[in-house]
Protein backbone atom coordinates (compact mmCIF):
# COMPACT_ATOMS: atom_id res chain seq x y z
CA UNK A 1 0.00 0.00 0.00
CA UNK A 2 1.16 3.54 -0.80
CA UNK A 3 1.81 5.80 2.20
CA UNK A 4 1.47 9.61 2.25
CA UNK A 5 4.73 11.52 1.81
CA UNK A 6 4.13 13.55 4.99
CA UNK A 7 3.53 10.49 7.15
CA UNK A 8 6.42 11.21 9.53
CA UNK A 9 6.19 15.00 9.48
CA UNK A 10 4.57 15.05 12.91
CA UNK A 11 7.24 12.75 14.33
CA UNK A 12 10.04 14.99 13.09
CA UNK A 13 8.30 18.08 14.42
CA UNK A 14 8.09 16.42 17.84
CA UNK A 15 10.63 18.26 20.04
CA UNK A 16 12.14 19.64 16.83
CA UNK A 17 13.81 16.32 15.93
CA UNK A 18 13.95 17.22 12.25
CA UNK A 19 15.57 20.60 12.90
CA UNK A 20 18.15 19.10 15.26
CA UNK A 21 19.11 16.41 12.77
CA UNK A 22 19.26 19.00 9.97
CA UNK A 23 21.53 21.29 12.04
CA UNK A 24 23.84 18.49 13.19
CA UNK A 25 24.21 17.17 9.64
CA UNK A 26 25.22 20.65 8.45
CA UNK A 27 27.88 20.85 11.18
CA UNK A 28 29.16 17.32 10.53
CA UNK A 29 29.40 17.84 6.76
CA UNK A 30 31.10 21.20 7.28
CA UNK A 31 33.74 19.74 9.61
CA UNK A 32 34.15 16.62 7.46
CA UNK A 33 34.64 18.68 4.29
CA UNK A 34 37.30 20.81 5.97
CA UNK A 35 39.01 17.65 7.26
CA UNK A 36 38.97 16.23 3.73
CA UNK A 37 40.42 19.50 2.36
CA UNK A 38 43.18 19.38 4.97
CA UNK A 39 43.94 15.75 4.17
CA UNK A 40 44.12 16.47 0.42
CA UNK A 41 46.40 19.47 0.96
CA UNK A 42 48.68 17.62 3.38
CA UNK A 43 48.91 14.60 1.07
CA UNK A 44 49.88 16.85 -1.84
CA UNK A 45 52.41 18.68 0.32
CA UNK A 46 54.01 15.40 1.42
CA UNK A 47 54.24 14.19 -2.20
CA UNK A 48 55.67 17.47 -3.54
CA UNK A 49 58.16 17.90 -0.72
CA UNK A 50 59.21 14.27 -0.92
CA UNK A 51 59.83 14.61 -4.65
CA UNK A 52 61.71 17.90 -4.30
CA UNK A 53 63.93 16.66 -1.47
CA UNK A 54 64.78 13.31 -3.01
CA UNK A 55 68.42 13.30 -4.13
CA UNK A 56 69.06 16.86 -2.95
CA UNK A 57 72.08 17.82 -0.82
CA UNK A 58 73.81 20.88 0.56
CA UNK A 59 77.60 20.82 0.60
CA UNK A 60 79.32 23.14 3.11
CA UNK A 61 82.88 24.27 3.22
CA UNK A 62 83.12 25.77 6.73
CA UNK A 63 84.88 29.09 7.19
CA UNK A 64 87.21 30.04 10.04
CA UNK A 65 88.67 33.31 11.31
CA UNK A 66 92.19 31.95 10.74
CA UNK A 67 91.97 31.74 6.95
CA UNK A 68 91.44 34.64 4.61
CA UNK A 69 88.43 35.15 2.36
CA UNK A 70 90.46 34.37 -0.76
CA UNK A 71 91.82 31.12 0.68
CA UNK A 72 88.32 30.05 1.73
CA UNK A 73 86.95 30.87 -1.72
CA UNK A 74 89.62 28.70 -3.35
CA UNK A 75 88.61 25.78 -1.12
CA UNK A 76 84.97 26.22 -2.15
CA UNK A 77 85.87 26.37 -5.83
CA UNK A 78 87.96 23.22 -5.40
CA UNK A 79 84.97 21.35 -3.97
CA UNK A 80 82.73 22.79 -6.68
CA UNK A 81 85.05 21.49 -9.40
CA UNK A 82 85.18 18.07 -7.74
CA UNK A 83 81.38 17.89 -7.63
CA UNK A 84 81.11 18.68 -11.33
CA UNK A 85 83.28 15.65 -12.12
CA UNK A 86 81.21 13.15 -10.12
CA UNK A 87 78.89 10.97 -12.22
CA UNK A 88 75.23 10.93 -11.25
CA UNK A 89 75.02 14.60 -10.31
CA UNK A 90 72.46 16.53 -12.33
CA UNK A 91 73.01 20.08 -11.07
CA UNK A 92 75.57 21.92 -8.95
CA UNK A 93 74.75 25.51 -7.91
CA UNK A 94 76.96 27.58 -5.58
CA UNK A 95 74.96 29.73 -3.18
CA UNK A 96 76.09 33.35 -3.22
CA UNK A 97 77.21 35.20 -0.11
CA UNK A 98 74.27 37.60 -0.58
CA UNK A 99 71.82 34.70 -0.51
CA UNK A 100 73.43 33.23 2.62
CA UNK A 101 73.19 36.66 4.27
CA UNK A 102 69.52 36.85 3.30
CA UNK A 103 68.88 33.44 4.88
CA UNK A 104 70.61 34.57 8.07
CA UNK A 105 68.79 37.91 8.17
CA UNK A 106 65.96 36.75 10.52
CA UNK A 107 68.62 36.01 13.16
CA UNK A 108 71.39 38.49 12.26
CA UNK A 109 70.07 41.69 10.72
CA UNK A 110 73.18 43.81 11.27
CA UNK A 111 74.88 44.08 7.85
CA UNK A 112 78.24 45.10 9.35
CA UNK A 113 78.24 42.05 11.61
CA UNK A 114 77.31 39.78 8.71
CA UNK A 115 80.10 41.18 6.54
CA UNK A 116 82.59 40.56 9.38
CA UNK A 117 81.52 36.96 9.95
CA UNK A 118 83.31 34.14 8.08
CA UNK A 119 80.31 32.75 6.19
CA UNK A 120 80.56 29.18 4.85
CA UNK A 121 80.80 28.33 1.15
CA UNK A 122 77.56 26.50 0.32
CA UNK A 123 76.72 24.44 -2.76
CA UNK A 124 73.29 23.11 -3.71
CA UNK A 125 73.52 19.65 -5.29
CA UNK A 126 70.81 17.73 -7.16
CA UNK A 127 71.37 14.12 -8.20
CA UNK A 128 69.84 12.49 -11.26
CA UNK A 129 66.81 10.31 -10.48
CA UNK A 130 68.59 6.94 -10.58
CA UNK A 131 71.82 8.01 -8.83
CA UNK A 132 72.83 6.01 -5.76
CA UNK A 133 74.98 8.60 -3.94
CA UNK A 134 74.27 9.38 -0.29
CA UNK A 135 75.64 12.05 2.04
CA UNK A 136 78.40 9.83 3.46
CA UNK A 137 79.57 8.74 0.02
CA UNK A 138 79.73 12.32 -1.28
CA UNK A 139 81.56 13.48 1.84
CA UNK A 140 84.16 10.71 1.45
CA UNK A 141 84.82 11.77 -2.16
CA UNK A 142 84.95 15.50 -1.41
CA UNK A 143 87.10 15.09 1.70
CA UNK A 144 89.94 14.16 -0.60
CA UNK A 145 89.87 17.77 -1.82
CA UNK A 146 88.95 19.62 1.39
CA UNK A 147 89.11 17.69 4.64
CA UNK A 148 86.61 19.86 6.58
CA UNK A 149 83.81 19.62 3.98
CA UNK A 150 80.31 18.68 5.23
CA UNK A 151 77.42 17.16 3.25
CA UNK A 152 73.79 17.39 4.40
CA UNK A 153 70.92 15.44 2.84
CA UNK A 154 67.74 17.54 2.66
CA UNK A 155 65.56 14.46 3.10
CA UNK A 156 67.31 13.72 6.41
CA UNK A 157 66.70 17.02 8.17
CA UNK A 158 63.20 17.27 6.73
CA UNK A 159 62.28 13.78 7.92
CA UNK A 160 60.74 14.98 11.19
CA UNK A 161 58.69 17.65 9.46
CA UNK A 162 57.46 15.15 6.87
CA UNK A 163 56.48 12.81 9.70
CA UNK A 164 54.54 15.65 11.30
CA UNK A 165 52.76 16.38 8.00
CA UNK A 166 51.82 12.71 7.62
CA UNK A 167 50.63 12.68 11.24
CA UNK A 168 48.33 15.62 10.51
CA UNK A 169 47.00 13.72 7.50
CA UNK A 170 46.27 10.74 9.73
CA UNK A 171 44.49 13.02 12.19
CA UNK A 172 42.32 14.34 9.35
CA UNK A 173 41.42 10.73 8.47
CA UNK A 174 40.40 10.07 12.07
CA UNK A 175 38.22 13.21 11.98
CA UNK A 176 36.49 11.93 8.83
CA UNK A 177 35.86 8.56 10.48
CA UNK A 178 34.45 10.24 13.60
CA UNK A 179 32.23 12.43 11.41
CA UNK A 180 30.74 9.33 9.79
CA UNK A 181 30.19 7.64 13.15
CA UNK A 182 28.57 10.82 14.53
CA UNK A 183 26.12 10.91 11.61
CA UNK A 184 25.21 7.25 12.19
CA UNK A 185 24.67 7.88 15.91
CA UNK A 186 22.59 11.05 15.40
CA UNK A 187 20.35 9.54 12.73
CA UNK A 188 19.91 6.38 14.81
CA UNK A 189 18.82 8.39 17.86
CA UNK A 190 16.42 10.50 15.77
CA UNK A 191 14.93 7.36 14.24
CA UNK A 192 14.32 5.84 17.64
CA UNK A 193 12.67 9.04 18.92
CA UNK A 194 10.53 9.46 15.78
CA UNK A 195 9.29 5.86 15.81
CA UNK A 196 8.50 6.17 19.50
CA UNK A 197 6.53 9.40 18.86
CA UNK A 198 4.37 7.70 16.20
CA UNK A 199 4.12 4.26 17.76
CA UNK A 200 0.34 4.22 17.59
CA UNK A 201 0.27 5.39 13.96
CA UNK A 202 2.71 2.63 12.96
CA UNK A 203 0.64 0.00 14.80
CA UNK A 204 -2.44 1.20 12.88
CA UNK A 205 -0.56 0.99 9.59
CA UNK A 206 0.47 -2.57 10.41
CA UNK A 207 -3.15 -3.41 11.14
CA UNK A 208 -4.13 -1.93 7.76
CA UNK A 209 -1.60 -4.16 5.98
CA UNK A 210 1.45 -1.91 5.59
CA UNK A 211 4.74 -3.82 5.65
CA UNK A 212 7.87 -2.85 7.56
CA UNK A 213 9.62 -2.28 4.23
CA UNK A 214 6.97 0.20 3.08
CA UNK A 215 7.05 2.13 6.35
CA UNK A 216 10.87 2.17 6.35
CA UNK A 217 10.87 3.50 2.77
CA UNK A 218 8.55 6.35 3.75
CA UNK A 219 10.80 7.19 6.72
CA UNK A 220 13.87 7.03 4.49
CA UNK A 221 12.34 9.51 2.04
CA UNK A 222 11.68 11.95 4.87
CA UNK A 223 15.30 11.69 6.07
CA UNK A 224 16.46 12.12 2.47
CA UNK A 225 14.57 15.45 2.23
CA UNK A 226 16.50 16.65 5.28
CA UNK A 227 19.91 15.07 4.59
CA UNK A 228 20.43 16.30 1.02
CA UNK A 229 19.92 20.06 1.64
CA UNK A 230 21.82 19.82 4.95
CA UNK A 231 24.77 18.22 3.16
CA UNK A 232 24.72 20.88 0.43
CA UNK A 233 24.62 23.71 2.99
CA UNK A 234 27.45 22.19 5.06
CA UNK A 235 29.56 21.68 1.91
CA UNK A 236 28.86 25.23 0.70
CA UNK A 237 29.97 26.69 4.04
CA UNK A 238 33.17 24.62 3.87
CA UNK A 239 33.87 25.87 0.32
CA UNK A 240 33.37 29.47 1.48
CA UNK A 241 35.81 28.85 4.35
CA UNK A 242 38.44 27.37 2.00
CA UNK A 243 38.03 30.27 -0.45
CA UNK A 244 38.51 32.79 2.39
CA UNK A 245 41.64 30.92 3.50
CA UNK A 246 42.91 30.97 -0.09
CA UNK A 247 42.35 34.73 -0.28
CA UNK A 248 44.19 35.19 3.01
CA UNK A 249 47.12 33.14 1.70
CA UNK A 250 47.11 35.25 -1.46
CA UNK A 251 47.29 38.47 0.55
CA UNK A 252 50.13 37.10 2.68
CA UNK A 253 52.00 35.83 -0.38
CA UNK A 254 51.57 32.18 0.52
CA UNK A 255 49.26 31.31 -2.36
CA UNK A 256 52.30 30.16 -4.34
CA UNK A 257 52.60 27.24 -1.93
CA UNK A 258 49.46 25.75 -3.46
CA UNK A 259 49.01 25.55 -7.23
CA UNK A 260 45.63 26.64 -8.68
CA UNK A 261 45.05 23.08 -9.94
CA UNK A 262 45.49 21.82 -6.37
CA UNK A 263 42.64 24.06 -5.17
CA UNK A 264 40.37 22.64 -7.91
CA UNK A 265 41.35 19.08 -6.98
CA UNK A 266 40.71 19.88 -3.32
CA UNK A 267 37.18 21.10 -4.15
CA UNK A 268 36.44 17.89 -6.07
CA UNK A 269 37.76 15.75 -3.22
CA UNK A 270 35.73 17.77 -0.69
CA UNK A 271 32.56 17.04 -2.68
CA UNK A 272 32.90 13.38 -1.69
CA UNK A 273 32.02 14.25 1.91
CA UNK A 274 28.45 15.60 1.42
CA UNK A 275 27.61 12.77 -0.98
CA UNK A 276 28.85 10.12 1.44
CA UNK A 277 27.29 11.87 4.46
CA UNK A 278 23.85 12.01 2.80
CA UNK A 279 24.18 8.36 1.79
CA UNK A 280 25.15 7.31 5.33
CA UNK A 281 22.20 9.23 6.81
CA UNK A 282 19.69 7.71 4.37
CA UNK A 283 20.96 4.13 4.75
CA UNK A 284 21.22 4.46 8.54
CA UNK A 285 17.63 5.68 8.66
CA UNK A 286 16.39 2.74 6.60
CA UNK A 287 18.22 0.02 8.53
CA UNK A 288 17.52 1.61 11.93
CA UNK A 289 13.79 1.88 11.25
CA UNK A 290 13.60 -1.68 9.91
CA UNK A 291 15.29 -2.97 13.07
CA UNK A 292 12.98 -0.90 15.31
CA UNK A 293 9.89 -2.04 13.41
CA UNK A 294 10.85 -5.71 13.81
CA UNK A 295 10.90 -5.15 17.57
CA UNK A 296 7.43 -3.63 17.46
CA UNK A 297 6.03 -6.65 15.67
Amino acid sequence: MALPSNLFTTAFQHQKLGFLMFLILIIMVYLGSLAMAAQALLARTAIVWGHDLEGRFTVEVPATFKEGAEEHKKKGEKVLAALQKIEGIDEVVPISREEIARLLNPWISDEKLLSALPLPFLIDVQLISDASHDADKLKKILSQEVESVQVYAHAGWMGSLMGFVRGLGGLASVMLLLTGLAIVAVVGIVCRAAISAQHETISLLHYMGATDKTIASAFQEHVKKLALPASIIGFSLAIVTVVLLALMLGVMGGMSLVAPLAWVTMGIVMAIVPAVAAGIAILTARFSVQRLLRRLT
